[in-house]
């Protein structure tokens, strides 16, 4: 549930491409050149629709059987068009810095407060808006081969147990970068210790297009506070059958402890003389911590920068 991206999320759609891609579209529209002494640092802003928003490839439910539905905190963060928007600040010495957000279409504040009132259904009062702010830095040890470190803060307006911080490492070589993302406490989306692995394929190709290919897989820390076999707020284990989800002990898969989450293959380009990028995408679907299939989907989104 979760640039960050949840990439740096930025969303599931492989937001760092697109926003490459909204900068050669800038470039497109005829804006000036940047003059030669316009100093190390290159600043990128953005405004996109997506529609969904589908984080890490939970296309169907982040629950332990049959799908809540997005109106009861369910996959995916949103089944309704999206607004999201950004900065980015990159430095040719190698840091970089930015902040993403984008509208969910249900609540993190009342699915945190449920775990403590379970007397709360309705998830779609006071829905939340996801806002990372992450910062990395990028170096060379030889050749083609580079490396990136960084960490992602997760912030929720309207939202409760569900703020969190998470480190990235990852090696890049030619078009490819592995990266692992680290989830770093406990959470109404994840567990501390949840590492996100993504191998990203990327390759320009005719007519200003891009091909961003993202493998994506976790490996997971079954217990949690949040989520695991035991209600930790009641203080009581779950039946061999259920799982602790959504702020109770419900029937379905027991936790995994990896699984094979998504296979993202998206287009993106820009439309000539605008500032305007589009990005396709086919989610091909993988499971959840429970191991629960997702279904595939298709997703798109148009970015403006400026």
């Amino acid at each position: 549930m979760n640039q960050a991206p949840r990439t740096a999320a930025a969303s599931s759609l492989t937001a760092a491409a697109l926003l490459l891609c909204a900068t050669g579209a800038m470039a497109q529209a005829g804006d000036k050149p940047a003059e030669p002494d316009a100093g190390p640092w290159t600043v990128t802003k953005h405004i996109d629709l997506a529609y969904p928003y589908v984080l890490r490839g939970a296309t169907t439910t982040y629950g332990n059987g049959a799908p809540l539905g997005n109106a009861g905190a369910d996959a995916p963060e949103s089944d309704r068009l999206a607004l999201q928007w950004g900065i980015d600040f990159v430095n040719t010495n190698g840091w970089s810095f930015g902040y993403w957000a984008s509208s969910i279409n249900y609540s993190y504040k009342q699915l945190g407060r449920s775990y403590d009132d379970r007397s709360i259904t309705d998830f779609q009062r006071a829905k939340s808006v996801e806002n990372d702010f992450y910062g990395a830095y990028t170096g060379n040890i030889a050749g083609d081969l580079g490396y990136t470190l960084g960490m992602t803060g997760y912030y929720y307006i309207n939202g409760v147990h569900s703020n969190a911080l998470e480190t990235k490492a990852g090696l890049s070589y030619g078009p490819f970068a592995l990266n692992a993302q680290t989830l770093l406490n406990d959470v109404v989306w994840g567990n501390r210790g949840d590492t996100y692995w993504s191998l990203v394929f990327t390759q320009p190709l005719p007519y200003d297009l891009t091909f961003t290919g993202t493998l994506g897989a976790y490996t997971y820390r079954k217990e949690g506070t949040y989520l695991g076999t035991t209600d930790t707020k009641m203080g009581v284990a779950c039946a061999a059958d259920e799982s602790f989800v959504v702020n109770g002990c419900f029937v379905g898969n027991r936790p995994v402890g990896s699984a094979f989450r998504h296979l993202t293959l998206a287009l993106s380009g820009p439309i000539p003389s605008t500032p305007v990028t589009w990005n396709l995408a086919v989610i091909i679907g993988g499971d959840n911590r429970f191991g629960i299939k997702q279904d595939t989907k298709m997703a798109g989104s148009v970015s403006v920068a400026f």
